[in-house]
C-alpha cells in the first residue's frame, strides 16, 4: 500500500521525536515537550484565539492575563500527554507508582472481581495517556474504540504503543457494538472520552452553563450491559505528578425506559465532568476541535 509522501514523513519524524523521546529522563523529555508546546502556542498560535474565546464562552469577563494562562496550561499538558505516550516503551516496573496517585481505584477492582465488565468514562484533562496507564497498572483489562485516522501509518504506530501496555484498541467499523458488548460481558473495562460533540443529534446535557449535544453510546451500553459507569479525573500537579480519581459508579436503573435512563447515566457524568473542570479550568484541553457547543451543520 502507497503512502502518501506527506504522512511518511509525518510518521519519521514522529519515529525520530518517539526514539529521543524515550533516551530522555521523563523530566527532560518534558522539557522538550514543553518547548515544543511554546512553539506552537506563542510561534504558531494553534487555535489559541479559539481556545480563549471559548474560555471566556464559559468562564465570562476573566482578565486577559487568567484567560491566556488557562489555555496556555492546557495546550502545554496536551503536548506533555503526547510525550508521556511515546515515553511508553522506555517505562518501567514501578514508575508509574511514584508519581501517578489514585483515589478511589479500588472501586473498579472490587467491582470487577463479581466477573462483570464496567465503562470508565474520563475527560480531556491532564493526561488522559496517563489515565490509562494507572489503571492497567492495576490489570485493569481496557479497552476503547478508535476511528481510522487520516496516516494510517502514525494511527498504527500509536495503537502499537498502546498494545504494549495491554490496552486494546478496536476500531470503529461495521458491528463494532456487539463486539463492545461481548467484551463487556466477558468481564473487559470500555474506557471512553465523552466530552466531545457527537457529529448527529444525541442527548441535550447540561454542561458548563450551556447544552451540550453528547452521543447516547455511554449510557445505551451501559443499559444494554447492566454495568456502571466510573466517572474519572485525571489531573496534573507540577510537571511530572497526576492525581487519578475515581468517582462514585452510576448504575443503570430499571424502573427507567432505556432513552430516559441513557440521558440520566450521561447527565450524572456529565455533572462530575463539570465540576472538576470549574475547580481546576486549566486541566481541560480547550483546543478541541469537536468542541461540545458548536452548533450541527445541516
Amino acid at each position: 500500500m502507497r503512502h502518501k509522501p506527506r504522512y511518511v514523513l509525518e510518521y519519521w519524524c514522529l519515529r525520530a521525536v518517539a526514539i529521543l523521546v524515550g533516551l530522555l529522563p521523563y523530566r527532560c523529555a518534558l522539557a522538550l515537550g514543553w518547548g515544543l508546546a511554546a512553539i506552537g502556542f506563542c510561534l504558531v498560535r494553534f487555535r489559541v484565539k479559539i481556545a480563549k474565546r471559548r474560555i471566556r464562552e464559559i468562564f465570562g469577563p476573566l482578565p486577559d492575563a487568567r484567560v491566556r494562562r488557562i489555555a496556555w496550561l492546557s495546550w502545554r499538558n496536551f503536548v506533555f500527554s503526547a510525550m508521556e505516550l511515546l515515553r511508553i516503551p522506555a517505562m518501567r516496573p514501578g514508575w508509574l507508582d511514584r508519581v501517578v496517585e489514585e483515589q478511589g481505584i479500588g472501586k473498579i477492582t472490587e467491582h470487577l472481581r463479581s466477573g462483570r465488565g464496567a465503562i470508565i468514562a474520563t475527560v480531556h484533562m491532564g493526561s488522559w495517556e496517563m489515565a490509562a496507564m494507572a489503571c492497567l497498572n492495576y490489570k485493569i483489562p481496557l479497552f476503547s474504540i478508535a476511528a481510522r485516522q487520516k496516516n494510517s501509518l502514525v494511527d498504527d504506530y500509536m495503537n502499537r504503543l498502546r498494545a504494549q501496555t495491554g490496552f486494546e484498541t478496536v476500531l470503529r467499523e461495521a458491528n463494532v457494538a456487539k463486539g463492545i458488548i461481548r467484551r463487556i460481558r466477558a468481564g473487559k473495562v470500555l474506557a471512553i472520552l465523552p466530552d466531545v460533540r457527537s457529529r448527529t443529534e444525541a442527548l441535550s446535557i447540561r454542561f458548563l452553563g450551556g447544552t451540550a449535544n453528547i452521543a447516547a453510546g455511554m449510557g445505551v451500553i451501559a443499559r444494554q450491559t447492566g454495568v456502571p459507569v466510573f466517572p474519572c479525573v485525571i489531573t496534573r500537579k507540577g510537571w511530572a505528578r497526576h492525581l487519578y480519581r475515581v468517582f462514585d459508579p452510576v448504575f443503570p436503573d430499571d424502573t427507567l425506559d432505556k432513552q430516559s435512563d441513557a440521558l440520566c447515566i450521561t447527565q450524572s457524568v456529565f455533572d462530575v465532568f463539570d465540576h472538576c473542570i470549574r475547580a481546576e479550568p486549566e486541566q481541560w484541553f480547550w483546543f478541541n476541535k469537536r468542541w461540545l457547543f458548536d452548533p450541527l451543520k445541516p
